[in-house]
């Protein structure tokens, strides 16, 4: 027997163990800021440079985290811009511009 066969027997017996992700929480969505609205919505670019958009994204390297914010353009989907930071100051997104 093989190791899908053995995992579908497993998983039709209600045998098989999944493994638990461990992932790091780093956004609290139930917070009592103010919520903007989404400006982009509705709109649709048609060249390049008339909408850009911006991610913050997290990247662990041994111990610490590093934060990498994004500036790309939607129409020609490159990245425009960027910044690494360790921490999530709003100047660090700013500077990426």
């Amino acid at each position: 027997m093989g190791r899908d066969a053995l995992f579908d027997l497993l998983a039709v017996h209600g045998l098989l163990v999944r493994k638990k992700r461990r992932t790091t929480i780093t956004t609290n969505s139930k917070h009592w800021f103010r919520r903007y609205p989404n400006l982009v919505r509705g709109f649709t670019p048609c060249g390049i440079n008339q909408l850009w958009v911006s991610d913050i994204t997290y990247w662990k390297a041994k111990q610490q985290f590093f934060y990498i914010s994004f500036i790309t353009d939607a129409y020609s989907r490159k990245i425009v811009g960027y910044s690494v930071a360790e921490n999530m100051e709003s100047v660090h997104t700013v500077t990426s511009a």
